[in-house]
């Protein structure tokens, strides 16, 4: 299973959004029973909080040591964060069943995997008496599931003819005369991508 990732997009947020977003964290983890020993704790991130807070306050007047001091405030909050978030990633993925839903309840968000859908996906009948050429988009490092059917009607129909890493595939053994439905999914690291569309073809 694919573990989560936790991410908290620190350099895209301005200081006001930083202490807002980090004062959530603590609130969200605050009574949290997936999260019973903070690291650090969250009377830590709190006066990291604090003292950004106070820090942008005074450099308000754009006085150069001012600023230097909310930078080396705000340095001393992405650290603590990076690291609390290390620590619900890790009690996140030992949970693997409810990874995802254990670390947004920390007030984190989560790395969206990339899951392809199959493109350009081909059906068409080779000239020989019951074959179908079915062909898709190749993509590097994926796995190609092809399925075919008689009945779209229900899903328990859909049967898996191949899986491979080549994108292209003839089935070949159909019954003349019949009707024929195929799909195709991606399968790649982060999982299975959605069906294509399904696409049919009768045998000759």
């Amino acid at each position: 299973m694919k573990k989560v990732v936790v991410v908290l997009k620190l350099a895209r947020l301005s200081i006001p959004k930083k202490i807002e977003k980090a004062r959530f964290i603590v609130t969200s983890m605050t009574g949290n029973a997936n999260f019973t020993t903070p690291s650090p704790t969250l009377a830590t991130i709190t006066a990291n909080v604090n003292a950004l807070e106070t820090a942008a306050i005074a450099s308000a007047g754009g006085g150069v040591d001012e600023t230097a001091n909310m930078h080396a405030k705000e340095l001393t909050l992405d650290l603590a964060l990076k690291s609390l978030a290390g620590y619900v990633e890790g009690i996140a993925n030992a949970n693997p069943v409810n990874a995802e839903s254990i670390a947004l309840s920390a007030g984190m968000d989560v790395k969206t995997p990339v899951v392809h859908t199959a493109r350009e996906f081909h059906v068409s009948v080779t000239g020989d008496p019951g074959e179908v050429k079915l062909a898709t988009k190749f993509e590097k490092r994926a796995t190609f599931m092809f399925q075919m059917c008689t009945n779209t009607s229900s899903e328990s129909n859909w049967q898996t003819i191949m899986q491979s890493t080549r994108s292209k595939f003839v089935k070949s053994g159909l019954i003349s005369g019949t009707r024929y439905y195929f799909r195709v999914a991606v399968i790649n690291i982060n999982g299975q991508g959605a069906w294509s569309n399904v696409l049919s073809s009768i045998a000759l």
